[in-house]
């Protein structure tokens, strides 16, 4: 058959499915994408309360998502959802007995892992025993494959509690990072999903790990952008459509 003449069926309308939905069609093939809500964008999505728009799902992404960075580009988000130059994060500790405290991860020029490791000894939150722990530790991150099966059968809090990591450092540094990419303490993100993150994005190259994030409620990307260059590039999209066979 040419390729005017092949159809396919995406189920489901996460960022995955819309992805797949748009790069079926580009290849010149007739798209149908089925969800089962009413709104694209899985668990990444805005919802309303009051005067309110409140995001959930992935807050921030990182420079070496590159997925979903294609698909920000794709949808025409990009411009909505800058990259920062440099990975420059303000954390403040507002329960400090002193008062509030105010740190910063960043990083510097220097090639991995050293582009962290000023940043790191001066972390104002942690202790200087606990800064040298999440050296050590972040050495054994390295040595898993993300690949590795058996990843999934632990959680990160754990592995993280077997190499050094206090509950104080993995709240004040390792969750950081967690919750707002795996919307997920390590308590509740498995060990493979943690170790591609972290090695990805903190160990691999230089700057993996800058942050960007939505300047726009996340449902305008997910959902009323993804909507809009579905329709043009002639994807059927039915909502509130369930899947059962």
């Amino acid at each position: 058959m040419s390729g005017s003449d092949q159809r396919a069926v995406v189920v489901g309308g996460g960022l995955a499915g819309v992805t797949a939905a748009l790069e079926l069609a580009d290849a010149g093939l007739r798209v149908t994408l089925l969800e089962s809500r009413p709104r694209l964008g899985g668990l990444a999505f805005s919802f309303k309360r009051g005067d309110l728009t409140v995001d959930n799902g992935q807050h921030v992404y990182l420079r070496c998502c590159t997925a979903y960075r294609w698909f920000l580009d794709r949808v025409g988000g990009a411009a909505l959802a800058p990259l920062q130059d440099r990975l420059d994060v303000p954390v403040l500790d507002v329960a400090h007995p002193a008062g509030p405290r105010l740190g910063r991860l960043r990083r510097s020029a220097l090639p991995v892992p050293l582009h962290l490791a000023a940043s790191l000894a001066r972390y104002p939150h942690l202790s200087l025993a606990e800064r040298a722990s999440v050296g050590r530790a972040a050495l054994a991150l390295r040595r898993l494959d993300p690949a590795d099966p058996a990843l999934d059968g632990l959680d990160f809090a754990t592995w993280l509690g077997r190499h050094g990591q206090s509950p104080r450092t993995i709240e004040a540094l390792w969750d950081l990072v967690g919750i707002a990419t795996l919307n997920a303490t390590a308590g509740q993100s498995s060990l493979g999903l943690a170790a591609m993150v972290f090695k990805t994005g903190l160990l691999s190259e230089n700057g993996a790990a800058d942050i960007g994030w939505a300047t726009v409620p996340l449902g305008d990307l997910h959902d009323t952008l993804a909507r809009e260059q579905l329709d043009a590039a002639g994807v059927r999209t039915e909502l509130r459509t369930k899947v059962t066979g």
